[in-house]
């Protein structure tokens, strides 16, 4: 790489630009960063889509095709290291994760800045449950040295900060910066959709619950003309499971899939929606290291309603029976019941998807949150300048 003029660099072990949600928080954080420091360097895993990026983004993929977790994460990060042998002027290193981490933290001479959105020693457990604890433990070492070492800790919830805290980081370093959403402009309905359809939008992880989704269209046999569209992040391969169940539950009918849709096609989808659903699981994942959905944010923008699982999480973002319906995690009937409620009082849908939708513009619009990132930033960004 012959340009070493760059000052700042946002890395990254995701794939990126991709169809997840993940890219476009990446997005927003690029391009606050890429303002201050008009030569930003951006490292990820290869893309899963193609995207023109801002000309102050210098965008470099890793070339890396291991499919082994834990191969391809060291590989990933001697990746990210050998790039960074070659920069000499780098003050600001923006990380997502520990594989990204330890070679900037490794630099003690570029100002360190930890975006932590998930743990992987709490979401392998999930992904990999055959993976040994041996293995998680090292891990987590490595996940307590990032924390202990970063300069500041961005997390998108309340409930991510206060596991941070319970292992000892300084709670002064922590910020609490949501995710957030761009109202987007509403066209005709697209041709093809049902008359009437509720969506479930995002990654298909098991923390998702998104067979308990299905198994709540069960419970709604009674509603015949019901149709559940689901927009998965993923490819088609990675729904097979869920479309084994829904032939076992005899719903498969019922069921329209969608995958890796574009912005555009998947707002007007959610748009004219009864509702959308974010079924979240009772698990480590989701309790006790926390998120921040960005689908909740983007159906609040959409003036769409939403059904979700009663979580910390999701009572940090909406007020029930007023900005949301809650349901008992992990409990089909009662997500079966929400959606019935919906769909037999339009006036309630429509009360409740108007106050999400005026807590949204207050509260969570990119523009907003991009501010107080900028916020967030401006002290430690003094600190190098």
């Amino acid at each position: 790489m012959s340009n070493t003029q760059y000052r700042s660099v946002f890395a990254t072990f995701d794939p990126y630009p991709s169809y997840k949600g993940s890219a476009i928080h990446i997005d927003k954080v690029t391009e606050v960063l890429s303002q201050k420091f008009p030569s930003a360097l951006l490292l990820s895993l290869g893309r899963h889509m193609s995207k023109e990026l801002p000309e102050t983004v210098h965008h470099l993929e890793s070339p890396i095709e291991e499919s082994n977790y834990l191969k391809r994460a060291l590989a990933f990060s001697a990746w990210v290291d050998g790039i960074l042998t070659q920069q000499h002027n780098l003050q600001i290193g923006h990380f997502r994760d520990i594989w990204s981490g330890l070679p900037i933290l490794a630099r003690q001479h570029i100002t360190s800045i930890f975006e932590v959105n998930g743990l992987p020693s709490i979401e392998l457990v999930s992904r990999y449950p055959y993976m040994g604890q041996g293995t998680l433990n090292k891990i987590r070492k490595l996940e307590d040295e990032c924390l202990e070492k970063s300069q500041l800790i961005i997390c998108p919830s309340e409930t991510i900060k206060r596991h941070l805290v319970s292992r000892s980081v300084w709670e002064e370093k922590i910020h609490v910066i949501p995710n957030g959403a761009d109202i987007p402009v509403i066209n005709a309905k697209p041709k093809g959709l049902p008359e009437q359809y509720i969506v479930y939008f995002g990654a298909l992880q098991p923390w998702q619950g998104v067979d308990t989704l299905l198994k709540a269209m069960k419970y709604l046999g009674d509603k015949p003309g019901l149709k559940l569209v689901i927009c998965s992040s993923h490819k088609p391969r990675f729904a097979r499971p869920f479309q084994k169940l829904a032939e076992k539950l005899a719903v498969s009918r019922r069921v329209i899939w969608k995958y890796q849709l574009g912005k555009e096609e998947l707002h007007q989808i959610i748009s004219y929606a009864l509702c959308t659903v974010a079924p979240l699981t009772e698990c480590s994942r989701n309790l006790e290291q926390g998120c921040s959905p960005l689908k909740v944010f983007e159906s609040m923008a959409c003036k769409t309603p939403v059904i979700a699982s009663d979580l910390p999480v999701i009572r940090e973002i909406l007020e029930p029976d007023t900005e949301a319906k809650f349901f008992r995690p992990e409990r089909p009937a009662d997500l079966a019941r929400c959606v019935r409620l919906l769909m037999d009082y339009p006036e309630l849908r429509s009360e409740i998807a108007e106050n999400a939708f005026v807590k949204f513009k207050e509260k969570y619009t990119w523009e907003r949150i991009n501010r107080k990132l900028s916020s967030t930033y401006y002290n430690i960004f003094n600190l190098v300048c």
